[in-house]
């Protein structure tokens, strides 16, 4: 029997697709001395990072409620950050070590290092998560303090001004590379992550989304019974 090749290759493809694993980008946008992002990341990415990391990508964005000038005469940049200085300073030391990393876990794992301690903008927890991250500490002091931190925290700063509306809240999470905040996803992000990226992933669920769906299936199954 002879079948149509069309079919063939429609088929395969079907089964590649139902093959593959969606990815959902989760992009960050944070600053370094604000309590609501230290417990974000610390509580809700971090934990639930490992359940998901087949099906995700990070993009960690530390800028926040700030503000940029290019000073076109003297060539330097002047940072205005919500929490003062000592958090621009702590945003910059996050970007210039955030340049250093190429692999995405240890990207997280240095950035929750550093949120994590007690003053995200002290020199010496910075080091001591630079080291843990085998960072060249040296290497990230010289980009902060240099036009190199300047440039790299104003691109962030470009790209937290770009969204629409206007950031008003620190952490703001936006998903799959939208340049517009989805106030419900991001809400609910901050307290439950967990389930928004369950309801992100159509498809190929991994476990712990198939869990909570079971589990919503009985819950909502003895509703309706009482």
């Amino acid at each position: 029997m002879l079948v149509n090749r069309n079919m063939v290759r429609l088929l395969c493809l079907m089964i590649c697709f139902a093959g593959a694993i969606e990815s959902i980008h989760v992009a960050v946008y944070y600053e370094a001395l604000c309590s609501d992002s230290v417990y974000f990341i610390t509580r809700q990415l971090y934990p639930n990072y490992q359940l998901f990391k087949d099906h995700m990508t990070v993009e960690f964005i530390p800028y926040g409620k700030a503000i940029h000038t290019f000073d076109n005469t003297t060539g330097k940049y002047t940072f205005s950050c919500q929490h003062g200085k000592e958090e621009c300073k702590g945003n910059k030391f996050q970007a210039c070590g955030l340049a250093q990393i190429a692999n995405e876990e240890e990207r997280l794992d240095f950035v929750t290092c550093v949120m994590s301690a007690s003053n995200p903008a002290n020199i010496f927890y910075l080091e001591n998560c630079a080291k843990k991250s085998t960072l060249d500490f040296s290497a990230m002091t010289k980009c902060a303090i240099s036009s190199e931190g300047d440039k790299l925290l104003a691109s962030y700063g470009d790209k937290t001004w770009n969204l629409e509306p206007n950031l008003s809240y620190v952490p703001t999470v936006v998903f799959n590379h939208s340049v517009e905040i989805n106030f419900s996803d991001m809400n609910k992000s901050l307290v439950d992550f967990k389930s928004v990226m369950c309801s992100k992933i159509e498809q190929n669920h991994p476990d712990v989304c198939k869990s909570r769906s079971f589990m919503s299936r009985i819950k909502q199954f003895f509703s309706q019974q009482f």
